[in-house]
């Protein structure tokens, strides 16, 4: 092993995350209110029962004259560790190394876990430094990219190019193709297949424009279809007294947190949809003409998003209040603010402050650029990997693990419907993640869209679809009158019919951490974060920008870029 090997694995091992609940990036559901993560294994299914019963068949259909691909021939034993949090739930009886989730893939895959050790928090941190820097990592782990980077450099887990190819089960390889191949991609190394990658619904990527349709038809307006629209919108809501109340009382748009956030999954008052209307795309390292890899942050499409948000402050369009809030939904919900940025799945906000005036109506938009094209900054389509150490026997048993787990999560196996999802999924032997169709949300939005129209017949969908489809239904018969029935489908509604727009999908070339960001990149973050804010705010003036950038560079920042070229140059090899 090189010195830099050496350093990549020592420099990572602040970092590790063994994938929990805690971690996972399950996706909200419309169901949820959005205000916290679900058990995907709970929320996602596939979409039909003739789909469903299909992938479970597929097990006696895939070269069973000589394996199956959801069980070892002969009983093993595969060591692992984890990190399970405080107060996770879990059924009386029952223990970390000994639970239904243990025994449900024991049965079906004649595999035991020895979990090692388990802990939480930063004990589970200490532990898992120790044992990583020493070597000492078990037959199987699930980890974040940084540290499936730094262990496939250093040799210490096991090509599977040639075991997953052999023993993926058809809806494994299903789920993966709707990526393109993309979340593979994520998981080679030097052009093998080194890991099993998670696979991250698309949709939490978009970000749309929330917007009070009661108070638009009450002024008389048009819905947004540009950027300057929302503040034409938003000037008539502070102005135009839209809740009747006789009181300048009203927001036109939420403000953000984080510093106008970006990166990553669209979430609440997260200014990502601005940002991208003007092809910015703060917080992330992508391509610029030159095909070269840059950071988005710096860039003068991110000032001139600035310069809009800085003139919208300025003139009261946006919540003044709101760098001081603790709960920056109170004003939506409470009837004050008349927009916000929110992901697919803000049926929940919306219903919440229906509850608290029946009258209010939202209507969710996207909003176009200056060409009339929609750009979405895309999540990263893996961040979770299962990793084999490298010289363990059997290293199909990861491949055959992932199948299982994946015929539970998409409700392949009709037994998974007997596991009681109510328990965390921490519990499953190396942890839980999503492994999903790419565009899951877009999908079970057709379903119900067909079951509605009669194309398909109620007693095809399976459980989960059957229940949204029941609940439309319900609702269309007497509307909104129970919202938490109306919450649970809207979401596969008007939202993800916008979802479906032809969009320029950006991707982030580049999500992990080079060594001189270990060091430097938290002062950097820190300036980014304190500039962006006070120019908002008018603390600075917009040209402060430009001190930023140069600021940024010095500090680090131009050395970073260049590390950041050399890995994925590296990778791409």
């Amino acid at each position: 092993m090189n010195k830099w090997s050496k350093r990549m694995i020592l420099a990572c091992l602040t970092a590790i995350v063994v994938l929990t609940s805690a971690c996972g990036d399950g996706t909200p559901s419309a169901s949820d209110g959005g205000s916290k993560q679900p058990d995907p294994a709970a929320t996602n299914q596939t979409e039909t029962k003739t789909e469903s019963e299909s992938s479970a068949e597929s097990k006696t259909e895939t070269n069973t004259d000589t394996f199956d691909p959801f069980r070892m021939p002969e009983p093993i034993e595969v060591t692992t560790f984890k990190s399970v949090s405080a107060g996770a739930k879990l059924n009386a009886g029952e223990t970390v190394e000994d639970n239904q989730y243990t025994k449900y893939i024991k049965d079906k895959t004649n595999i035991s876990f020895n979990i090692l050790w388990h802990a939480s928090g930063p004990d589970f941190d200490q532990k898992s430094k120790l044992a990583i820097s020493s070597g000492d990592i078990p037959d199987i782990l699930f980890v974040n990219e940084l540290t499936f980077l730094s262990l496939a450099e250093a040799g210490q887990i096991e090509d599977l190019t040639e075991v997953f190819e052999k023993y993926a089960s058809p809806l494994t390889k299903e789920l993966y193709a709707s990526t393109n191949n993309r979340a593979l991609d994520k998981a080679k190394y030097q052009g093998k297949l080194m890991a099993i990658p998670n696979i991250s619904v698309q949709a939490d990527a978009a970000s749309l424009l929330w917007v009070r349709k009661d108070w638009m038809d009450k002024l008389g307006l048009k819905p947004p279809a540009s950027a300057d629209d929302i503040a034409t919108i938003a000037k008539a809501f502070v102005e135009g007294d839209p809740d009747g109340n006789g009181k300048p009382d009203t927001i036109g748009l939420t403000g953000s947190d984080g510093a106008l956030s970006v990166p990553g999954k669209a979430g609440h008052h997260n200014y990502k949809g601005l940002f991208m209307a003007y092809n910015a795309y703060p917080g992330n390292w992508i391509k610029d003409s030159s095909g070269s890899i840059v950071y988005g942050s710096i860039l003068p499409e991110t000032k001139q998003a600035l310069g809009k948000i800085r003139e919208w402050y300025a003139a009261g369009l946006i919540d003044k209040e709101f760098a001081l809030r603790k709960d920056l939904n109170q004003p939506v919900i409470g009837g004050q603010a008349g927009m916000f940025f929110g992901p697919w799945w803000s049926g929940g906000m919306a219903a919440d402050t229906m509850t608290n005036n029946p009258k209010a109506e939202f209507e969710p938009y996207l909003i176009p650029d200056a060409n009339g094209q929609y750009n979405n900054l895309m999540v990263p389509v893996s961040n979770r990997f299962i990793v084999v150490k490298k010289g363990m026997k059997h290293p199909e048993a990861a491949v055959i693990y992932a199948n299982t787990f994946i015929a539970a999560q998409r409700k392949a196996d009709p037994d998974a419907l007997k596991l009681d999802f109510t328990v965390s999924a921490e519990y499953w032997p190396i942890g839980n993640a999503t492994f999903d169709y790419a565009d899951a949300v877009e999908r079970k939005s057709e379903t119900l869209k067909k079951a509605l129209a009669g194309e398909i017949k109620p007693e095809d969908l399976n459980p989960e679809m059957k229940q949204l489809y029941d609940n439309a239904v319900a609702d269309k018969a007497i509307p909104k009158a129970d919202l938490k029935v109306w919450r649970s489908f809207y979401g596969y509604t008007a939202p993800a019919e916008l979802l479906k727009q032809p969009m320029n999908q950006v991707y982030s070339e580049f999500t992990a951490t080079t060594k001189t960001m270990e060091r430097k990149w938290e002062n950097l973050q820190k300036l980014e974060k304190e500039t962006f804010l006070k120019i908002v705010m008018g603390e600075k003036e917009l040209d402060a920008f430009d001190q930023f950038v140069a600021d940024w560079k010095a500090q680090g920042g131009d050395e970073i870029t260049k590390e950041v070229q050399e890995e994925v140059s590296k990778l791409q090899k």
